[in-house]
């Protein structure tokens, strides 16, 4: 076993992170982070009123719950830079993401579909595994997506952090994220191209990506990713002050295994339910303290007045067997919503959506009516940029939002978790009380679940109900059959 503590080998990693850093940036740096920090139709949106366009950071956090920031209600640490950001933008709370697990959700975010009509259904992983699943090996690169979107539209792109739309386990021969309209990519295991080896978690994986090739690539402990990839971020933006840009920033910290450091986890040991809530609020509190600094970098160097920043998260918090042993609960916090990740229940899907763009954001706006969706942020972003909406697009515009004006009606949402007729079918939370049924509409208030071909359907009146406490399938048959034969059309719209 190698010791990653040793002097030596600090001095290789480090050696070892300037030339990928050459690699994969190509410019000449930026200095590194400093100081605290503070039915589907669709038309072309007028953009929003601004004196330019403006650059966009999508930050996408990997596993965080609904209820982990201190300002959705987390009591045991604070979050101040992104509370901040909240405070001084818009901040939805009736978000979802497009499916309760990473790759999926991601697909969703990227493509403005949703993820089973581009099959994708559960987490990217080996050949045979995807085989089983019934799903893809890796996402379409000629279906139309943010980040070609943005690029037809004069904007320099970059992708930095996790991937997971294709590369990794036995899977070699994926397309690189620069094949999907990225000007330049830096990923970690779970993607092709330039990338960081994580070598003191998931190992594993780690080795067998390093083995696929395809790409230059170097090892660095899990603790400073997010570091690494705020200031490769700080980098192209720099490079690309001159022009519009767009930087997909995917953090994957706050997905266990948790890696915070000891000096993080010094600042709040004791104050979670368990050693494992301790690490897992630790990396929580330093990916604030990056992006803070982040933040504050951006603020010197004139980036800040004209960047709209996009914060939510992939999906609800882990819900592994191991750390619900001796009654304790998973880390990671939803509320008073039910389920978690895996699940079409709303702690697994529900998460907060932040907006902030200074001077065109309504500054402390709480919007707590409108129901976005992750698929809703392309035609968003084509709205703000004046671009087109690519054809077939589930999502729609939320750009008045920014200004303070919810939106009251939308068509329906779709989540299909799970394919009929597989071998194998995406795993499910460890307690039976979050596991939900595989497919999901939700129309206005009315959200209904069903089983394969429609099986078992379950009904709940999110406006008076958002815990999904009370089946209301059999006292409100009008309701339920109506839902229940739209999920059924869509159902049988999916690839087969």
């Amino acid at each position: 076993m190698t010791d990653l503590s040793s002097p030596r080998l600090g001095l290789v990693l480090r050696r070892s992170l300037a030339a990928c850093t050459a690699l994969a940036i190509a410019t000449t740096p930026v200095p590194a982070l400093a100081g605290p920090g503070g039915a589907r139709t669709n038309t072309i949106p007028a953009p929003v009123q601004t004196a330019k366009r403006p650059n966009i950071l999508f930050i996408l956090v990997d596993d965080m719950g609904f209820s982990d920031l201190s300002i959705m209600g987390n009591k045991k640490v604070q979050t101040p830079n992104i509370d901040r950001i909240a405070r001084e933008g818009v901040l939805m709370t009736q978000f979802y993401d497009p499916a309760p697990i990473c790759s999926a959700s991601r697909a969703g975010f990227f493509t403005g579909r949703f993820p089973a009509e581009v099959n994708f259904l559960s987490y990217i992983a080996g050949r045979e595994s995807n085989r089983a699943l019934g799903q893809a090996d890796w996402l379409d690169p000629k279906m139309p997506n943010i980040a070609r979107m943005l690029k037809g539209a004069g904007y320099a792109t970059a992708h930095i952090g996790k991937w997971h739309m294709g590369g990794g386990r036995d899977i070699g021969d994926a397309p690189r994220p620069t094949d999907y309209g990225f000007d330049r990519s830096f990923t970690t295991f779970e993607g092709l191209g330039p990338r960081v080896l994580v070598s003191d978690e998931e190992r594993d994986l780690a080795e067998q990506s390093d083995r696929l090739g395809n790409g230059p690539r170097f090892w660095e402990i899990k603790t400073k990713l997010t570091g690494l990839y705020c200031d490769m971020a700080v980098n192209f933006i720099g490079e690309h002050s001159e022009e519009p840009w767009f930087v997909n920033l995917w953090l994957n910290d706050v997905h266990d295994p948790w890696a915070p450091g000891d000096d993080a986890l010094r600042d709040v040991m004791g104050r979670g339910d368990s050693s494992d809530d301790d690490r897992m609020l630790a990396t929580l509190v330093k990916m604030d303290k990056t992006l803070g600094r982040l933040f504050e970098r951006l603020e010197q160097m004139g980036e800040m007045d004209n960047t709209l920043i996009v914060f939510t998260s992939d999906n609800g918090p882990l819900s592994l067997q191991r750390y619900y042993q001796g009654g304790k609960t998973a880390p990671g916090s939803v509320g008073t919503l039910r389920g978690r990740k895996w699940s079409n229940y709303e702690g697994g899907i529900r998460q907060p959506m932040i907006l902030y763009w200074r001077g065109q954001a309504q500054a402390g706006y709480r919007d707590e009516r409108t129901v976005g969706h992750g698929v809703d942020l392309l035609p968003t972003l084509a709205a703000i940029v004046g671009a087109k909406v690519p054809a077939d697009v589930d999502g729609v515009d939320l750009s008045p939002v920014l200004r303070g004006q919810p939106i009251a009606e939308r068509p329906a949402l779709y989540w299909g978790y799970g394919k009929e007729g597989a071998s194998k079918q995406p795993p499910q939370p460890h307690l039976p009380h979050d596991a939900a049924p595989p497919f999901a509409i939700r129309d206005g208030n009315w959200k209904l679940f069903a089983g394969m071909g429609g099986a078992n359907p379950q009904l709940y009146d999110l406006a008076a109900d958002p815990g999904e406490t009370t089946d209301l399938a059999t006292t409100q048959p009008g309701v339920r059959d109506r839902l229940l034969a739209k999920l059924k059309t869509w159902m049988q719209s999916l690839p087969k």
